[in-house]
């Protein structure tokens, strides 16, 4: 009954956004202070007046402090990063922000069973696939319902000219909206935040918005005043081997010890071809690191030499590798000594490594060990990659209709050089055409080189679409949401996209903004309706996303599932390797019936710990979506081997009845890129989903030529292809 900021101050300390306002104590009114001096019954009359006239008051304080209760408070921004520099009240006009109004689909079920239509491939609607206006008639609320939300928007004030109805019709972007603008539309106070690592700032509030129930009934959520920007890198890490020691000062922490000679820390020991390549701090007498070179000689005896050994890990009849060699090492400003070494071993041989340290006076160290298996393989090639799928030698796509993409995040921007010095070295043609939508400035990114290198490495011939979503002046807010409704609202949308980036599930409402999930699981049908394969890479970190919020988490129980890997309208892929080492046996003790394999033909395991790499793919069941009816079975089949061969995680630790992913896997370990003009390995999912949307690409191909409309959501035609026709897949 009384807006903000007219209610009658009376003494009371009123409380908004976390500050304090003392007001003037004020007399009460007059008319309340004559009942003392009426005679007894008017007395008693005007003091019934007076008990009603308290109640009503009380009643409007009960009301404001019910209104005021609907304040909800977040910490999205303690968590994330942000600190307040300005409180409510104090914010510059000039300070304008975008917020984006996600209006309710219009029937969801509706849209399944259209998607169910359109992609299961004997629907006789299958490749049916719909236009975008067709998908705005088909999703979007009815046009009433539009106007009156979009006159909500205009009767606050904001200009027409700064109002945007995107063609699909179910998003509404308002762009230049000053704080107060905003506070008045949301009803929530408004504070200027501050990244504590980097010199950005952002307009928001600390609290849920808040919207009129007339209008919040037509609305999914809304983005750009709750919800922070994740400011740490969410793409997959693509592991590199030159990252040398970037862990140093956390790797030295760990080396604190009682000991007067503590052994040496491996950071890192990491195969590449035929050889294990080592980073390790060196440990010195009578203290924990060296600040000077040679390493330990400012704690005598200096070292001299390093042994290094690694034997096979499971088959004990294969050699072993022994090396005494110098290391070589380096200073980096604030950081002990470390050093790094190259130990030369047999291709694809599962070892374990240690090391250990010669002092100048011929004392050693204590053994240090790595704490999992190692292994060394050849670098993978477009060629390599090719001859593993049977791909045929030299194949180039002839149908120039359809466009592939690779979608980039956290300002990761790829190099025209390099892209061209990958083609000149590997053979291929350099005259693909690469349309860049977004920016594509410095620096390089490593994740932005490897995707367009092997999307096009193996999609060869295709034009293709560098998609970065661009970071505005004040702050880098990189959503998959934003992605998705900018594909679904373009002209001619690429039809193959390929992402390299994620988050456990469980985070993306807490840190993206409440509903951000569901609300991404309908833009990813929308795609499927208009016949756009979304191919997503599903993590680097296990089945639970391993890592600490706000992208993983920091516990197994229960297993926590990558998104959007986890939404059932994207094909999402996993990580394998190449080796002889294909089979169970080959991992077995001779006296357990083990065979050496090193000279059996090439196959694919999963990258993981266990067989020898730094890193494990992602895969799992989702704790919030549940599979498409084409996954059930298959599903429960593979459950129930689990089952059989005692495989099976202890209950409560995952959610059997979730969406399992990935769907399919592709190899993603030791592929070689271009960087800056020189050539590195480089390991992660967000190699393998690269290489399947290249595939797709090269499938599209035959199919527009054959007049066939493209694949579309690729997961029904997959799973029905193992249904009828296992043999066609190579199961892990």
């Amino acid at each position: 009954i009384v807006q903000s900021g007219n209610l009658v101050s009376s003494g009371i300390n009123a409380e908004y956004g976390g500050r304090r306002k003392r007001t003037q104590k004020q007399e009460a009114p007059s008319t309340l202070s004559l009942s003392s001096s009426l005679p007894p019954l008017q007395s008693l009359v005007m003091s019934s007046l007076r008990v009603l006239l308290l109640s009503i008051f009380a009643l409007i304080v009960l009301v404001s402090c019910t209104q005021s209760s609907n304040l909800v408070a977040h910490n999205r921004g303690d968590y994330l990063g942000w600190e307040e520099i300005v409180q409510s009240g104090n914010l510059d006009e000039s300070i304008l922000t975008t917020i984006t109004f996600y209006l309710k689909h219009r029937d969801v079920e509706e849209m399944k069973e259209m998607v169910k239509a359109v992609s299961y491939p004997k629907s006789q609607s299958y490749g049916k696939y719909l236009s975008r206006e067709e998908v705005a008639k088909f999703v979007s609320q009815p046009q009433d319902v539009i106007e009156k939300v979009l006159s909500w928007i205009y009767q606050k004030g904001v200009p027409q000219e700064n109002v945007e109805l995107l063609h699909t019709k179910d998003v509404i972007k308002v762009r230049n909206l000053t704080p107060s603008m905003i506070e008045s539309m949301m009803s929530v106070p408004l504070v200027l935040y501050k990244h504590n690592t980097k010199h950005i700032t952002l307009a928001r509030s600390p609290y849920h918005y808040i919207l009129p129930d007339e209008i919040s009934q037509h609305v999914d959520l809304v983005r750009g005043v709750s919800d922070f920007p994740i400011i740490s890198s969410r793409n997959r890490p693509s592991h590199y081997v030159n990252s040398k020691a970037k862990l140093v000062e956390q790797d030295a922490e760990k080396m604190k010890t009682k000991a007067s000679l503590p052994p040496p820390y491996i950071s890192m020991a990491q195969g590449v071809d035929k050889s294990i390549l080592v980073t390790f701090i060196p440990s010195c007498h009578n203290a924990n690191v060296s600040f000077t070179l040679p390493p330990c000689s400012d704690f005598p005896p200096a070292v001299d030499l390093v042994q290094q050994l690694a034997v096979p890990f499971y088959n004990t009849d294969t050699d072993v590798f022994f090396q005494t060699s110098m290391p070589e090492c380096f200073i980096t400003e604030g950081t002990p000594v470390w050093c790094t070494l190259t130990l030369d071993v047999d291709n694809y041989l599962p070892l374990n490594y240690s090391l250990n340290l010669i002092y100048t006076d011929s004392s050693q160290s204590p053994l240090a060990q790595w704490g999992y298996a190692v292994v060394a393989s050849p670098m993978q090639i477009p060629q390599t990659v090719k001859a593993l799928y049977n791909i045929p030698e030299g194949y180039r796509v002839t149908n120039f209709s359809f466009t592939q993409s690779v979608a980039e995040f956290e300002q990761q921007y790829y190099s025209e050089d390099d892209l061209y010095l990958f083609f000149s070295e590997m053979g291929l043609p350099t005259d693909t055409i690469v349309d860049i939508v977004g920016p594509n400035l410095l620096p390089i990114g490593i994740e932005a080189n490897l995707d367009i290198q092997y999307i096009m490495g193996i999609g060869v011939g295709v034009e293709t679409v560098f998609w970065s979503i661009a970071a505005n002046s004040t702050a880098e807010i990189d959503d998959i949401l934003s992605w998705a409704v900018a594909i679904s609202n373009t002209a001619n949308p690429p039809i193959v996209n390929s992402l390299s980036y994620g988050m456990t599930e469980g985070n993306v409402d807490t840190y993206l903004g409440n509903g951000y999930l569901k609300r991404s699981d309908q833009e990813f049908m929308k795609l499927a309706l208009m016949g756009i394969t979304i191919i997503i890479a599903d993590g680097d970190d296990g089945a639970s996303d391993l890592g600490g919020p706000p992208m993983g988490t920091s516990t197994c129980k229960p297993l926590h599932a990558d998104w959007p890997s986890q939404s059932p309208y994207v094909t999402s892929v996993g990580a394998t390797m190449v080796t002889p080492f294909a089979e169970p046996i080959c991992y077995l003790n001779t006296y357990e019936g083990g065979i050496n394999c090193e000279h059996n033909p090439l196959g694919e395991i999963p990258t993981s710990m266990e067989s020898g790499l730094f890193w494990t793919t992602g895969g799992g069941y989702s704790n919030t979506s549940t599979p498409l009816d084409f996954q059930v079975n298959i599903s429960k089949t593979y459950l129930s081997k689990l089952q059989q061969i005692g495989a099976m995680p202890p209950a409560g630790y995952f959610n059997p009845n979730g969406r399992p992913y990935p769907d399919i896997a592709t190899v993603g370990h030791n592929l070689y890129i271009t960087y800056n003009g020189s050539w590195m390995p480089v390991d992660g999912t967000s190699a393998s989903a690269p290489i399947f949307g290249g595939i797709v690409s090269l499938l599209n191909d035959i199919r527009l030529n054959a007049n066939k409309p493209p694949l579309g959501f690729l997961n029904p035609l997959i799973y029905a292809i193992y249904n009828e026709y296992p043999e066609a897949y190579a199961l892990l």
